[in-house]
C-alpha cells in the first residue's frame, strides 16, 4: 500500500492487490485454502480475477501471469501484489514436500511469463526468522496465530518431521529460507532485497521506491 501511495502522489497509474483480495489477478491453491480456513463465509471467497470459482476449472490457470504481464502493458498501469510469486505461488510445493526441481521448475515457469512486465521483485527479509514469527504471531494475535500453526502442522513438510507448535512455523521458515535466496538470485530482472524493513519503514520505502523508478525509467526507455 506504501509504494502504491507513493506512485499515486506521482501521477502514475497504479493498482495494489492486497493477498487474500477476492478481485486478486493471480488466483493460487495455498491463498484460497487459507482465506477458507480464516473465514470460510467471506464474501467472494475463491473467486478468480477473472470471475472463475476457485474449482471451476482453469480457476488456477497456469498463463495468469502471462495474461497479468500482458494487461499491465496494454494498459499502461503498474500492478502491484503482496506475496503471490515467492510465498503463494513457489512456497506452497516447497512446503507439500516435492522435489527441489519442482519447485524451481515452477519459479522458472511464472518468471518466464511475467517476463514482457519486466516486474520488480521486492524480497522483504527477516534477519531472526524465529523473533520474526514470534513477533507476527503476537502482532496479529487470535485466531490468526492458530490457524497459522495449524496449517504448517498439517502440511507433509511438518508431518514428515513430527513437528508441532510454532516451532514448526520457525523451522519451516529456516528451511525455506536458503531455497528462496537461492531463487532470488536467479531472478533476471529488476529486484530489491531489504532486511527487517520493519526497523525504518522510511528508509525501506525510500529504497524500494528508488529501485522502482530506476526500472520504470529502463522500461520507458526501451519501449
Amino acid at each position: 500500500m506504501r509504494v502504491g501511495d507513493w506512485l499515486a502522489r506521482r501521477g502514475e497509474n497504479a493498482r495494489v492487490f492486497c493477498e487474500g483480495a477476492a478481485d486478486h489477478p493471480i488466483r493460487t491453491r495455498a491463498e484460497d485454502r487459507l482465506r477458507a480456513a480464516a473465514d470460510p463465509q467471506a464474501p467472494g471467497l475463491g473467486s478468480a480475477g477473472d470471475g472463475r470459482a476457485a474449482g471451476s476449472p482453469g480457476a488456477y490457470a497456469a498463463d495468469q501471469w502471462r495474461r497479468l504481464a500482458e494487461r499491465c502493458l496494454r494498459d499502461r498501469r503498474t500492478i502491484i501484489l503482496e506475496s503471490s510469486y515467492l510465498q503463494n505461488s513457489v512456497m506452497p510445493a516447497f512446503i507439500d514436500g516435492v522435489p527441489a526441481r519442482t519447485v524451481n521448475e515452477i519459479f522458472t515457469r511464472i518468471q518466464r511469463q511475467a517476463a514482457p512486465a519486466e516486474p520488480l521483485l521486492v524480497y522483504l527479509r527477516p534477519a531472526d526468522i524465529s523473533a520474526a514469527i514470534a513477533r507476527i504471531h503476537r502482532t496479529r494475535g487470535e485466531p490468526w496465530s492458530s490457524r497459522n500453526v495449524a496449517f504448517v502442522e498439517n502440511s507433509p513438510w511438518a508431518r514428515r518431521r513430527n513437528l508441532q507448535g510454532q516451532d514448526a512455523v520457525v523451522k519451516l521458515y529456516q528451511a525455506w529460507e536458503p531455497v528462496v535466496t537461492q531463487l532470488y538470485s536467479r531472478y533476471r530482472f529488476p529486484k530489491i532485497m531489504v532486511t527487517d524493513p520493519q526497523r525504518d519503514w522510511q528508509v525501506t520505502l525510500t529504497r524500494i521506491c528508488a529501485t522502482a523508478r530506476l526500472s520504470s525509467t529502463r522500461r520507458n526507455t526501451q519501449t
